[in-house]
């Protein structure tokens, strides 16, 4: 399709470009013709791009899917209880020996 598109886009140019001067009427016909075909071109060769683009994606996706990257969830706790109690009871005795000041009270 596309071949057939751009041989028709050349043979119109080619024959804008050996048109005289003189058949203005004929020239702005082919030109218009001209634009419409490198519009339906350009259209046409985007949309191409575009499916490839969706093809590539879907085949990514299915391969990212057979890796299985998801992060597992973690079943035990990150700190050691024992840690924290003996934390809990010096963070108590600091606040303890922490005098009052005026702003306090």
């Amino acid at each position: 399709m596309f071949k057939k598109l751009e041989n028709k886009i050349k043979e119109l140019a080619l024959r804008i470009h050996n048109t005289g001067s003189n058949d203005l009427s004929s020239i702005y016909d082919e030109s218009k013709q001209l634009y419409d075909l490198t519009v339906l071109h350009k259209y046409l060769s985007n949309q191409h791009k575009d499916s490839e683009w969706t093809l590539y994606e879907k085949k990514l996706k299915q391969t990212l899917h057979g890796l299985n990257l998801k992060p597992k969830k973690i079943t035990s706790t990150p700190h050691n209880a024992s840690e924290i109690t003996p934390l809990i009871d010096s963070i108590k005795d600091l606040v303890t020996e922490i005098p009052e000041s005026d702003d306090d009270k």
